[in-house]
């Protein structure tokens, strides 16, 4: 069963807004794929741009927010 997930990006000069729709199927196929993310990987990759590291961990926060 394929689970509903749309997104929505509006730019705007600097400004990004981002939106996601999704079911609770999609929701539970992200906290799956979290798990399988080598977060501390990841992290070391970006060791060089902060910003990168920066929304690297706040995608791990939602991601583990969506579990709950």
């Amino acid at each position: 069963m394929q689970g509903l997930f749309e997104y929505k990006l509006d730019v705007n000069g600097d400004a990004v807004v981002l939106g996601i729709d999704l079911d609770a199927t999609s929701a539970k196929a992200l906290v799956r794929l979290d798990r399988y993310i080598n977060w501390a990987d990841v992290l070391k990759l970006t060791d060089n741009d902060p910003e990168a590291a920066y929304v690297a961990e706040r995608l791990h926060t939602v991601l583990q927010h969506l579990g709950r």
